[in-house]
């Protein structure tokens, strides 16, 4: 099929051709090479009008892609990427939205004036009036919102999202999330804001992490690799840091190296392994009488760097740390009264028994060490007086070991072994850990006979067995020799 152009006032207004494009509008694809191209179509006022070698081409608007000659471009918008020459595979939509762009490909600008001054920069996405602006050379943007990174000329690799995000930014590899945020950067690379007005004091500053409406809102403009969590987090007035960290709302750090956990507000509290701490810091361990705090180089070998000292730190009985004082006016002179030094040891004076804790409820006579919650120690040796308390009897000769049908019409009455203390008994005597240790070996040598008897009564089957067997097969083997006989007869 062949073109048909029409025309008035000796100027063409439409013309279609036989390879597939549509110009409509005053000089639309009015170049004259342009007829040996396809698939394009151009629609408004000079539409693609220098267009010699590009297809696959739609630009609608006045002068929208005048001086294209790339291809796989979408121009959206009176001027919109006028200037573009051979910049590809393009989509641009607004007032002119990328009017400048020469070379640049692979951009998406969508907004009045989006990606105007950009002429170079390629795989950019602008969404927004002005969004991108300045842009020129600058590649691998994506700018999201109002004037959103409208300075960047020649920063890359950076993600903007709000209204004025990055209005001022030039740097790269930056992440700002939030109206505002990161609005007064400059140079400043490798940060990520992320809040309204985030990073918004930031200007030649890197590295930080700002998370939180307005974090990092003000000053420490050239502050870097810094972390403010929390609203407001930030500074204080004045102060300019680096490789620091404030955690909470309002938290305010002043110095470099420092970690910063909420304000100086006595009702801002820190919890670790608890929901409601009530004091400044509160550990719970979740194993009575351990702290759960640790001074890896403060330990009981270190030589004192304070002696002769009459306070010391201890607890109450909330657990909270107080300052206490040790002098003799203020504690019972115990090591002068009832304990005595004998060599190597600590003697008690009056030969009194020893309590360690404050809910020891029973003292029965014959000990000397009473301990609350239990001992923690590498080795624990019970003396035993004499080999009548062992249970080294069970193996003797006339040793009485009770059925075992016996022993289990025992324990379904009694619900505990024979010779060993019930749970009651335990509760209300406690446990006598030679004594039990040699009745708990007394119950393991008797598992130890009676396995021997199972033993002994399995071999004593398994011979009866074979036996039985054996006979089977003598008889089998005459039952097969008569057969024989039997059957040569016939």
């Amino acid at each position: 099929m062949s073109g048909q152009t029409i025309r008035f006032g000796g100027n063409r207004i439409l013309h279609t051709s036989s390879n597939a494009s549509l110009y409509i509008g005053f000089q639309a694809g009015n170049s004259i090479a342009n007829s040996g191209v396809s698939h394009n179509t151009f629609v408004g006022f000079s539409a693609g009008g220098s267009n010699t070698t590009g297809v696959f081409n739609a630009f609608f608007g006045a002068n929208a892609g005048y001086l294209n000659t790339a291809s796989f471009n979408t121009f959206l918008g009176s001027l919109a990427g006028e200037g573009n020459t051979s910049g590809p595979d393009n989509v641009y939509v607004g007032y002119q939205a990328g009017y400048y762009n020469k070379t640049g490909g692979y951009n998406v600008f969508l907004g009045k004036t989006a990606g105007l001054q950009n002429t170079e920069g390629s795989k950019n996405t602008f969404l927004g009036y002005q969004a991108g602006y300045s842009n020129t050379t600058a590649s691998a943007n994506v700018f999201i919102g109002y004037q959103t990174g409208y300075n960047n000329t020649s920063g890359i690799g950076n993600l903007f999202m709000g209204q004025l995000a990055g209005y001022s930014s030039n740097g790269s590899y930056n992440l700002f999330i939030g109206n505002s945020s990161g609005q007064q950067t400059t140079s400043g690379g490798g940060n990520t804001f992320i809040g309204n007005g985030s990073g918004y004091g930031n200007t030649t500053g890197q590295n930080n992490t700002y998370i939180g409406n307005g974090a990092g809102f003000t000053g420490n403009g050239a502050g870097q690799s810094n972390t403010f969590i929390g609203q407001n987090a930030g500074v204080s007035p004045g102060a300019v840091v680096n490789n620091s960290t404030a955690i909470g709302v309002a938290a305010q750090v002043s110095a470099d190296n420092s970690i910063i956990l909420g304000v100086p507000n006595p009702l801002w509290k820190v919890g670790i392994g608890n929901t409601a701490p009530a004091n400044k810091l509160e550990i719970t361990h979740g194993t009575a009488g351990q702290s759960g705090l640790r001074f890896t180089n403060l330990k009981s070998s270190n030589t004192a760097s304070a002696t002769n000292q009459t306070k010391v730190l201890s607890v109450n009985e909330n657990g909270d740390v107080i300052l206490v004082s040790t002098n003799g006016s203020t504690r019972e002179g115990v090591s002068e009264t009832l304990w005595q030094r004998k060599g190597s040891f600590l003697q008690s004076t009056q030969n009194d028994a020893v309590i360690i804790g404050t809910n020891v409820a029973r003292t029965p006579a014959g000990y000397k060490l009473f301990v609350e919650q239990g001992i923690l120690t590498e080795k624990v040796k019970v003396a035993v007086k004499n080999t009548s308390d062992w249970s080294d009897y069970v193996f003797k000769a006339g040793y009485s070991l009770k059925p075992l049908a016996e022993v289990e019409q025992y324990i379904q009455k009694h619900e505990h072994l024979p010779g060993i203390p019930s749970a009651k008994e335990v509760v209300e005597k406690g446990v006598d850990v030679a004594r039990m240790d040699a009745k708990l070996l007394e119950k393991i040598e008797e598992l130890t006979l009676y396995s021997i008897q199972l033993e002994k009564e399995v071999q004593s089957e398994k011979a009866k067995h074979q036996q039985e067997v054996k006979s089977l097969k003598d008889e089998m083997t005459e039952l097969k020799a008569l057969m024989k006989q039997v059957l040569e007869k016939k």
